[in-house]
């Protein structure tokens, strides 16, 4: 018998479900009671077998898990699978942007079209199915959109890249959404994930001037800055459960409480959460400051001579 459904569960859809944090996110936050539309890409063909799992996984262990299709990329896809949900469940309560792809190369060796492609999935997909789902959220006078982007989209520790770009685009994309969605009673959260292994890591859009790449690679064998000790045998990876966690963490809080960024893992994140405190701090302080008579933009168009 299926056990009766939690009076406080919420509707929640996922985007990138197929794998990696966004399978973990669909199955944690639907055993935790709440409804859950899995949404990925080509769920009929490229990732039917990813999207069969989840729908064995749900009966299994009862849970209100859905897979839809949704391609983040496309502004028909989007609205087709938003309206379904809404009319399915009428209302989304949780949208969790996780859809993205990461990227190998330097910057000049990636084709400007290769570029756009990349901003259009990390960073404008995010944008395009925030921009679906507010309209029923901003009628509702509640919500909550969670961004899961990358603490390389805060802090560089070695060159950068075309992936930190995109996350750095979807950072400034969610702070600014963040503020101002709040007086509608929506809050915008942003899980920053240090590195993890999941099939993201080991699957990236590879820049397609490899003769460039090779010149760049010749050059970074030449120093030393690359080189690390032998690794560790009694290491062990960071859990991929830790992101879904955190996203559960989120909904948990009552609404008007949760942080706008939460780092999440053990690599890539040491002082990220000090880093977004003190930027926290600058801005508040830059914000009063701006308020100041003589801060104030006054300036009009120049007269014509």
């Amino acid at each position: 018998m299926r056990p009766s459904p939690r009076t406080d569960a919420l509707t929640v859809l996922v985007t990138g479900s197929s794998s990696g944090f966004g399978e973990l996110i669909v199955k944690t936050l639907a055993r935790d009671g709440h409804r859950v539309f899995a949404t990925m890409r080509g769920s009929a063909d490229r990732n039917r077998e990813a999207a069969v799992r989840l729908e064995q996984w749900a009966a299994t262990n009862q849970g209100r898990l859905e897979v839809m299709d949704l391609d983040v990329q496309s502004d028909q896809s989007v609205a087709s699978a938003v309206n379904q949900a809404l009319t399915s469940a009428g209302a989304i309560d949780v949208l969790v942007n996780n859809a993205g792809a990461s990227a190998a190369g330097p910057l000049e060796a990636f084709s400007l079209e290769q570029m756009a492609a990349l901003l259009n999935l990390n960073a404008l997909g995010p944008v395009r199915v925030s921009k679906a789902v507010l309209p029923s959220m901003r009628a509702a006078g509640s919500g909550l959109i969670v961004w899961i982007t990358s603490t390389l989209g805060r802090v560089l520790p070695g060159r950068g890249g075309l992936y930190p770009a995109t996350k750095w685009a979807a950072e400034g994309f969610a702070e600014s959404l963040h503020h101002q969605v709040a007086p509608f009673g929506i809050d915008v959260a942003i899980v920053e994930p240090g590195s993890f292994p999941t099939p993201a890591t080991f699957k990236s859009m590879i820049a397609d001037d490899r003769d460039v790449t090779a010149a760049y690679a010749a050059v970074a064998s030449q120093t030393t800055a690359n080189r690390r000790p032998p690794a560790d045998p009694a290491y062990r990876p960071p859990d991929p459960q830790e992101v879904a966690d955190a996203v559960k963490q989120l909904i948990d809080l009552p609404a008007g409480r949760r942080p706008l960024r939460t780092v999440v893992g053990p690599v890539y994140t040491e002082g990220v959460a000090a880093y977004n405190q003190t930027y926290e701090e600058v801005r508040a302080h830059l914000e009063e400051v701006l308020r100041r008579p003589d801060q104030a933009i006054t300036w009009t168009p120049a007269t014509p001579r």
